[in-house]
């Protein structure tokens, strides 16, 4: 796999713990569009328009690319972290998912994680694929 590849997944998981808020940020900003005032003086408005607000909003938010894939890429971090081991996942959870990262050498010298350093790079190394995997991005 390509180190950019690899790169994007890290900064992906690193940014894992706050997915939530950027979906609530996201909607919010769907629910809540910036409309321009229109300060056309003399100019005519339309009474017979129709107030489509909530239909639209419906649709907006079924069909934004953006939450989408922030949904999606959650689920699949989700499931592929539950699937993996004890091991691994002290590994991704101490380097990734906390906010004070710690290092795999940090976590082999305080016995935190039970096994060689070298076999510790092998498990993040594999999640890191089988993330870029699931979320397509294996082939960048």
């Amino acid at each position: 796999m390509r180190k950019e590849t690899t790169n994007l997944v890290i900064q992906i998981l690193k940014d894992y713990p706050l997915i939530d808020k950027k979906i609530a940020a996201r909607k919010y900003e769907i629910e809540h569009p910036f409309y321009q005032r229109d300060d056309n003086v003399g100019g005519g408005k339309a009474q017979n328009r129709p107030w489509t607000y909530y239909d639209h909003l419906i649709i907006t938010i079924d069909q934004d690319r953006e939450l989408r894939w922030l949904k999606a890429e959650k689920e699949i971090i989700r499931q592929i972290y539950e699937q993996s081991g004890e091991a691994t996942q002290k590994i991704i959870k101490e380097c990734f998912f906390n906010t004070h990262h710690r290092t795999i050498r940090n976590l082999v010298a305080n016995n935190a994680i039970w096994c060689s350093q070298t076999k510790a790079y092998q498990l993040r190394d594999t999640f890191i694929k089988k993330v870029a995997r699931g979320l397509n991005i294996d082939t960048l």
